[in-house]
């Protein structure tokens, strides 16, 4: 597959000047499919109206108002289908696994409890109506102060972000039922799975084309109007996303391009510094001094 990059970020940052937490609510009458898209940290989304399902790698889930998603770090997740959802109002936090343990004031794990329910297949809970206009309004209340700095107004909002948590806690545990993934389309679901399977090796549109049965030009358009990106821009967003999670372990960088699909390191120092903002050895840098912090 030889394209040009599209310039779309993949990693999602925090939308503010901070490292540790964002929150954020909108609404919005017209919105266009942003495409599916990862970050190192966690991320809870909160559905009130407007849009149909939600992706989280292989998964695709219905959604309903009210209902509460858990995306964790380094996966692929996002608003998928057909049509651009009209009279879309959602809310979500996003918090590195770092904060998350700090929440915990010593008395619970939080990173520890959000990922055994993630890791054991549940990351869709549906709330009560109470609880999700309760969540709305914390939210609403810690975007409208992040940018303070004030050290009473930081403060209250980590109290806003301790009750958030604890109402989002509440229904992850009390939670009943576990909503089932469903399929939207057979032949985009198959395609879309595979790749996430076989993303490190080389894929050629024409060779995924003919597994499966359907013409390049059908197979270009109806993923991108699926996933909201193109095959190639795809599979180096996956490639990445491997190479973020694995940059921090004592493995040679070109060592981390190899495994993540790249041929060579010129190549892999390119993509990931375009979709990245830094290249993969600032990354590391910055990683370790946020630990040191």
């Amino acid at each position: 597959m030889h394209h040009a990059i599209r310039t779309t970020a993949s990693f999602e940052g925090m939308n503010n000047e901070r490292h540790d937490y964002d929150a954020c609510y909108n609404f919005h009458e017209e919105w266009g499919l942003y495409g599916l898209h990862c970050h190192d940290f966690f991320e809870i989304y909160i559905h009130y109206s407007g849009a149909k399902f939600y992706c989280i790698d292989n998964n695709v889930y219905p959604l309903e108002p009210f209902q509460m998603m858990i995306v964790p770090p380094f996966v692929m997740h996002g608003l998928i289908g057909e049509s651009a959802p009209r009279n879309y109002e959602r809310a979500f936090l996003y918090i590195t696994p770092a904060t998350l343990k700090t929440c915990g004031a010593g008395t619970i794990d939080l990173e520890r409890f959000f990922n055994k329910y993630v890791q054991s297949g549940q990351c869709h809970f549906q709330m009560s109506e109470e609880d999700a206009l309760l969540c709305k309004e914390y939210l609403q209340q810690m975007a409208a102060d992040l940018k303070s700095t004030s050290s009473m107004t930081r403060f209250t909002n980590h109290v806003r972000m301790l009750n958030f948590l604890n109402v989002v806690c509440r229904n992850m545990r009390n939670a009943q039922t576990t909503t089932e993934p469903v399929v939207v389309n057979d032949v985009m679901h198959e395609i879309l799975s595979y790749i996430n399977e076989h993303y490190t090796q080389q894929l050629k549109l024409e060779t995924l084309a003919r597994q499966f049965g359907v013409s390049v030009s059908f197979l270009s358009h109806e993923f991108v109007r699926y996933t909201g990106r193109s095959v190639y821009d795809y599979v180096l967003h996956r490639r990445v996303q491997m190479a973020k999670a694995m940059i921090n372990e004592a493995m040679p960088l070109n060592e981390v391009a190899y495994q993540c699909g790249f041929n060579d390191y010129s190549n892999f120092l390119r993509v990931f510094s375009k979709m990245s903002g830094m290249s993969p050895s600032a990354f590391r840098r910055m990683n370790k001094d946020a630990k040191r912090d």
